[in-house]
């Protein structure tokens, strides 16, 4: 079949990442013409690499979102041209894939025909999200949908375009774009059909309106091609709401041979470490007990007081002490083993916590990373992305979790800028050892120890003076290795993660339990209520707890509001 893959990429740093390259070498094989549109700009070494796979790379304004990349595309290649094709394919980054390759896909749509076809579909919802009226009809999810020439050589085709609105949000791209493009044409008497129909998908007897992010693992079980990004960088707590874990997501796409580096690629920049670290990192992780049998020998290093090992073919080193100083001036012990356990000298995170709860933290933080050395480097062995491992963030007699920057947040970001770090920040606690002991794979550190060694540790002490320097960059630590490309993560042994459930489940309860039983109500509340909150927020969300019945009339006039803003803007 002569086909035409139109692809759309959007990045505000301009970067061609790993899951848009993998991407469009899964697409490569199936298109006569790969035509990549790129909102905005990319870098000199994006366009190469894009330009590698891709026939042609048009970069425009970035305007329109993904509506206005598709329209000028078209535009760009001329109706005359696009009539030569048999199928013309609007496919964008937001989804990664393929998950295995997309012939399966391919020879579904050949076998079942459709003029208008897509891979998965949104099914309809009633009342309408975005108006809180009627109800908005099921369609193909624009991540990918494909029409034949029948379509693109129709007066429909042109009339769509040309009855297009200006796009100037998320949300006018759903209403008059994804919701409206496949009605569109099926009202028009076009057959169209998704490769993963929204009404295969059911739990417990009730619709999915939305597979892609309600039920992603029954998709790929289901033998879909592709996940959607979004899991992987979305509030935990929102996905929560909506019973689906990214961490799962993530260890079902590992089990489908899926490329892990991709995944830890393409999601990185996008989100900060505890959202990273759960998902993508596939934390907290459970350390199995060591062998039995003796495996290794630490022999001690005299000079430097570290002691090293090999396990699994990993060159192990132990260091203590002041491990940022040591791999900043180009430790060349440091910078030739694999992996590095460290026991650091600048946690201070503890000092407030009750002494018991203290020696706690460190005892298990010392199990985890030194005397669980060998399953410690078995995770390593067998995930080669995986960059950081840092025992699970202390909640006995601590607030950590909620308070893990104690105060050091703006200076932390300072700093992050002056190494080169610009993705998001943690909002209130990174993953960090803060019992001071982390493991690392070296090869993680090397763009940190590189960007130290040109700002120079004792400068950087100046401005960041009595230790503080070396705390900073713990708290830091795991941006920075995300930032590299590596995955991060915590750890635990089996008996530690069941005593932390049983606190944080007590803990809990103890919070929720006057906020309502409903599962977003605590989390509406609370966040209504945080410093820099809407009033408005707090007010509505301290009504609905009070009288639920009230909640729809008032959403529903929200999105009235909102509409008639829209049309006046």
């Amino acid at each position: 079949m002569n086909r035409l893959v139109i692809y759309l990429l959007f990045d505000r740093a301009g970067v061609a990442d790993a899951g848009v390259l993998h991407a469009l070498r899964g697409l490569r094989p199936h298109a006569s013409e790969l035509f990549v549109v790129v909102n905005g700009s990319v870098t000199v070494e994006s366009r190469v690499s894009l330009g590698a796979v891709a026939d042609s790379v048009f970069e425009r304004p970035n305007e329109g979102f993904d509506v206005g990349g598709y329209r000028a595309a078209l535009e760009e290649i001329g109706a005359e041209r696009l009539a030569t094709f048999d199928e013309v394919i609007l496919a964008n980054y937001t989804f990664l894939g393929p998950v295995g390759d997309f012939a399966a896909t391919f020879e579904w749509a050949d076998a079942a025909g459709h003029e208008v076809w897509g891979v998965t579909e949104h099914g309809e919802l009633t009342p309408d999200p975005y108006t809180r009226r009627g109800t908005m009809p099921a369609h193909l999810q624009s991540h990918w949908i494909a029409v034949r020439r029948s379509v693109v050589v129709s007066e429909a085709w042109a009339e769509y375009w040309a009855s297009m609105p200006e796009i100037r949000s998320y949300d006018d791209s759903v209403r008059n774009h994804e919701a409206r493009f496949s009605p569109f044409f099926a009202e028009r008497g076009f057959s169209v059909g998704a490769q993963f129909p929204a009404g295969n998908f059911r739990v417990d007897g009730a619709p999915v309106a939305n597979p892609s992010l309600e039920t992603p693992v029954l998709l790929l079980e289901a033998g879909a091609p592709l996940v959607k990004r979004r899991i992987f960088v979305h509030d935990p707590v929102e996905l929560d709401h909506r019973g689906v874990s990214a961490r799962d997501v993530a260890l079902d796409l590992e089990r489908r041979a899926f490329p892990i580096d991709v995944l830890v690629e393409s999601t990185a920049r996008f989100a900060p470490s505890r959202v990273l670290a759960g998902g993508v990192g596939a934390g907290p992780r459970v350390l199995r007990r060591a062998s039995t049998a003796v495996t290794h020998e630490w022999v001690r290093d005299e000079a430097s007081g570290d002691e090293s090992a090999t396990i699994s073919g990993l060159h192990l080193r132990i260091v203590r002490g002041d491990f940022w100083r040591r791999l900043a001036s180009g430790d060349t012990r440091l910078l030739g083993a694999d992996l590095v356990l460290v026991e650091s000298v600048a946690a201070a995170s503890l000092d407030s916590m009750p002494a018991s709860a203290s020696l706690l933290a460190r005892q298990r933080g010392r199990r985890v990373i030194f005397e669980r050395a060998e399953p410690l480097a078995w995770e390593f062995a067998d995930h080669r992305s995986l960059g950081m491992v840092v025992p699970v963030t202390p909640p006995i007699g601590t607030g950590l979790l909620a308070d893990g920057w104690r105060g050091a947040r703006a200076k932390a970001a300072a700093l992050a800028a002056s190494l080169g770090a610009d993705a998001p920040l943690d909002a209130n606690s990174p993953v960090a050892p803060f019992a001071g002991f982390a493991a690392y794979r070296v090869d993680a550190l090397r763009e940190l120890a590189a960007a130290l060694g040109v700002r120079g540790f004792a400068a950087l002490e100046t401005r960041f003076p009595d230790g503080e320097l070396s705390r900073l960059l713990d708290l830091l630590a795991s941006r920075l290795v995300l930032d590299a490309g590596f995955a991060v993560s915590e750890a635990e042994t089996a008996d530690g993660l069941a005593s932390d459930y049983a606190l944080l489940a007590a803990k809990y309860e103890d919070l929720v339990a006057d906020f309502g039983a409903g599962v977003r109500a605590p989390h509406r509340f609370a966040r209504a209520r945080r410093p820099g909150g809407s009033r408005i927020a707090g007010l509505a969300a301290s009504l609905f707890r009070r009288m639920p019945a009230f909640e729809e009339p008032l959403r529903r006039l929200a999105a009235d509001a909102k509409g008639l803003l829209a049309r006046i803007r």
